[in-house]
């Protein structure tokens, strides 16, 4: 059982990274951090009254949109990580929230940006934040050590690097493949010789949803700093990110 707190609007939940949590190399995996944080803010909205059952009692729901995260070091198998949320501001259709991961003593690991937005559950249409009329939000302007969120764009012809079912157990309860998964698939995607090397960044932007039946065709090329991935489905762009190493 996780332990979690509030420290003033800080929602804090001490986690311990298993066996399945970590790569081959027996550190923490991109997709297990992603979907720590991604499950820290669902708990925080939760608790603070806007969560998945009573958003979707008025037809909303709180959807990522992007994700950037900066690491100072990948966590290790059975270290224990204290892993930090908090609401940090709204600008235009976007809610901006903040992270933190660092160990039981302080050394930061990790932080993030990401922006969320609310939509209207039948129609996907973005709302405005003015329409979140529920909950006890509380803000704390202090901006994470990582960089905001950037727009990525489609990057035009680049080569195929592989085509990829969507399985049933790629859906969360949006019945749509969850966010963390798609940086599981792109790191699946990476050249080998990329894929151990040091991550330093990792971006991430999502477009529109993937859902079960769907394959996704993935691109990609290297970067000045790394290396891009980018995923379509049945003509649509669906997500994009950018790794730098």
């Amino acid at each position: 059982m996780s332990e979690e707190w509030y420290n003033g609007v800080y929602f804090n939940r001490k986690f311990l990274f298993r066996f399945g949590d970590c790569d081959s190399r027996k550190k923490a995996s991109l997709y297990s951090m992603m979907k720590l944080l991604s499950e820290l803010s669902g708990e925080d909205y939760e608790r603070r009254g806007v969560g998945y059952e009573l958003l979707a009692k008025s037809g909303q729901a709180m959807l990522l949109s992007r994700m950037r995260l900066k690491f100072s070091r990948l966590p290790d198998h059975i270290e224990n990580v204290v892993a930090t949320t908090w609401e940090r501001g709204v600008k235009g259709p976007y809610f901006f929230r903040d992270y933190e991961i660092t160990t039981e003593t302080g050394e930061l690991l990790c932080s993030g940006s990401s922006d969320w937005f609310l939509v209207d559950i039948t129609t996907r249409e973005i709302l405005r934040p003015s329409a979140l009329t529920v909950g006890d939000r509380q803000l704390e302007t202090r901006k994470s050590d990582a960089p905001e969120c950037e727009k990525l764009r489609k990057i035009e012809a680049l080569p195929l690097l592989g085509k990829r079912p969507v399985f049933y157990t790629d859906l969360d309860g949006n019945g749509h493949v969850n966010n963390a998964v798609y940086a599981r698939i792109a790191v699946d995607f990476l050249p080998d010789a990329i894929r151990g090397k040091e991550m330093k960044e990792f971006s991430i932007n999502f477009f529109i949803e993937t859902k079960l039946g769907e394959t996704l065709e993935l691109t990609g090329t290297e970067t000045v700093n790394g290396f891009a991935i980018q995923g379509s489905a049945n003509g649509t762009h669906r997500f994009g990110c950018e790794f730098a190493f």
